[in-house]
């Protein structure tokens, strides 16, 4: 065993991607794809051919995974992307095939510890991250401390009402954030605003917030007014969370970010707007700093804290 080197694991619901890291270093790293309708035990056999192919002489593993993760027992007790991983006790099953201690959290929660420890929120002690993606994740580290609540399911601010009586979520309230800036509502107002409204957009090959935003950048009004109400309703979200955790920094990730200024800025306008005491707090949204790595740099270092927290015990 080396104690320097730590495996960081990304289980996605498309890909598995694992990396060797000494430190903050990637040495080695592969990507799969994953054959998560093909059962439970094909996706665990994936995600042990990662780990023997990086190397096993590793000190731990900290794995990433979407969904409601019990990181304090090592369970996934349930995971959208991944069909019948449903209370698996993927810590155990992995520690006792590959001989290495492992641990395990959601992937928003990995990313935002990434984010926290080496790129956007570095330095800062107060953290709040949101993913916009097919759906709306979110992670808050606060006074330094990675937050699980009660039940290890802190964070899901997808879920949070931001109007009565509105949209039907697919968790099946309504009027969630994510039933109003996911991918699927960002597509649905593009061509509920197209039917009676002249855009460039109609000559697109395909309607995605990537292909919003791009003709939104180059001007195209229809694009520029769906951005404008996704900034609006995101930024209604994060005033909640500002107002609920007084965060230095609000970190906006997830494809969706990717549209950049079209987006953060009216985002940033509605913050600015509806923050009790804007003028006297400082805080900063912005795009994350890692990239892909955020998650695989996090869940390293969750495994490391744990490590270090039973050999101090």
């Amino acid at each position: 065993m080396d104690r320097s080197i730590y495996l960081g694991v990304d289980v996605g619901g498309t890909y598995i991607k694992c990396a060797r890291l000494r430190g903050t270093k990637i040495l080695k790293r592969i990507t799969m794809e994953t054959r998560a309708r093909e059962g439970l035990e094909v996706s665990l056999q994936q995600i042990l051919t990662a780990i023997n192919r990086i190397g096993k002489d590793a000190a731990g593993i900290g794995i990433g995974i979407a969904g409601i993760i019990d990181s304090k027992h090592g369970i996934v007790r349930y995971s959208p992307n991944m069909p019948g991983w449903d209370e698996v006790p993927l810590a155990r099953l992995l520690e006792r095939k590959s001989g290495v201690p492992v641990c395990i959290l959601n992937d928003v929660n990995a990313a935002c510890l990434g984010e926290w420890q080496y790129g956007a929120a570095k330095g800062c002690q107060d953290v709040f991250m949101l993913t916009v993606g097919t759906g709306v994740g979110g992670a808050a580290v606060c006074e330094g401390r990675l937050q699980f609540g009660a039940h290890g399911f802190a964070g899901e601010f997808g879920h949070i009402i931001i109007k009565e009586n509105g949209k039907k979520c697919a968790c099946g309230n309504r009027g969630c954030l994510e039933s109003y800036v996911g991918v699927r509502p960002i597509t649905r107002l593009a061509r509920r605003l197209l039917r009676n409204r002249k855009s460039s957009l109609h000559e697109a090959e395909r309607i995605t917030p990537r292909s919003i935003a791009l003709e939104a950048k180059r001007g195209d009004r229809v694009a520029r007014d769906i951005y404008a109400r996704i900034g609006h309703y995101l930024g209604i979200g994060i005033t909640n969370i500002i107002h609920l955790y007084d965060p230095t920094i609000v970190i906006v990730s997830g494809g969706v970010s990717n549209a950049g200024r079209i987006l953060f800025d009216p985002l940033r306008k509605t913050v600015k707007e509806c923050v009790i005491g804007s003028r006297f707090r400082d805080y900063w949204i912005v795009p994350p700093a890692l990239g892909n790595d955020a998650g695989i740099l996090g869940a390293v270092y969750y495994a490391k804290s744990v490590a270090h927290s039973a050999n101090s015990s």
